[in-house]
């Protein structure tokens, strides 16, 4: 999420806020914990916040838009 917040900092920003507003505190990066089910809740937020023309991976060569990336894989992985 660096390069999100580097490049869009409003939309880091909101994502932010739609996170909490679901209750978590993600303000101490020192002890997270969160279960299988939390963490999906969380995703499926940024993936509800994130405009769909962010690059999460432009500096990285990849190209491809938020609202383009397959993220069934990620959640795959989230229910293991």
């Amino acid at each position: 999420m660096r390069e999100i917040a580097a490049f869009y900092p409003k939309t880091y920003q909101k994502v932010g806020a739609a996170i909490a507003d679901l209750g978590y505190d993600i303000s101490n990066t020192s002890n997270y914990s969160f279960s299988s089910d939390e963490l999906q809740n969380m995703f499926l937020a940024i993936l509800a916040a994130m405009p769909p023309h962010v690059k999460p991976y432009c500096s990285m060569g990849d190209e491809t838009a938020w609202g383009d990336c397959d993220w069934t894989c990620f959640f795959q992985d989230l229910s293991k």
